[in-house]
């Protein structure tokens, strides 16, 4: 990893731009539809389990549904995983910029990469209820 840095470097192109920046943002821009998606999908399920298993109608189904979302909470949430999606493109460049030579050490930063994004992930998810909280959404 460490030689096409190197390469991208003596050629005068700063690896932060050319391989850090587009994968935050690629991951800053979906995980907001990715979670729109889920959330969608989620709806579908739960219509497909209501309407086959309970025998709830689809139109009372879909009556609730709207009255039980509200804009604040979808808002928030993609929101949220914009930041999360930030923070693990972040979390996951840092450790693969500073990853040694070696496939033993890609790995170690690998690891290294996957435990820095859980814990960030659950601090800021933390700083999100906080704030939430304070603002009483």
């Amino acid at each position: 990893m460490d030689e096409e840095i190197d390469a991208l470097e003596t050629l005068g192109i700063d690896p932060i731009e050319y391989l850090v920046l587009p994968r935050v943002l690629a991951l800053s821009l979906m995980m907001p539809l990715l979670c729109l998606y889920a959330n969608l999908m989620g709806i579908l399920g739960g219509s497909i389990i209501g309407v086959t298993l309970m025998d709830i109608p689809f139109l009372e189904y879909w009556e609730r549904t709207k009255n039980a979302l509200d804009f604040t909470n979808l808002t928030i949430g993609v929101v949220k995983a914009g930041v999360f999606g930030g923070l693990i493109g972040l979390a996951g460049c840092l450790r693969g910029l500073s990853a040694g030579r070696s496939a033993a050490a890609v790995g170690i930063s690998t690891t290294a990469a996957v435990v820095m994004c859980i814990v960030l992930l659950v601090v800021f998810d933390g700083l999100f209820a906080v704030v939430l909280d304070v603002l009483e959404l």
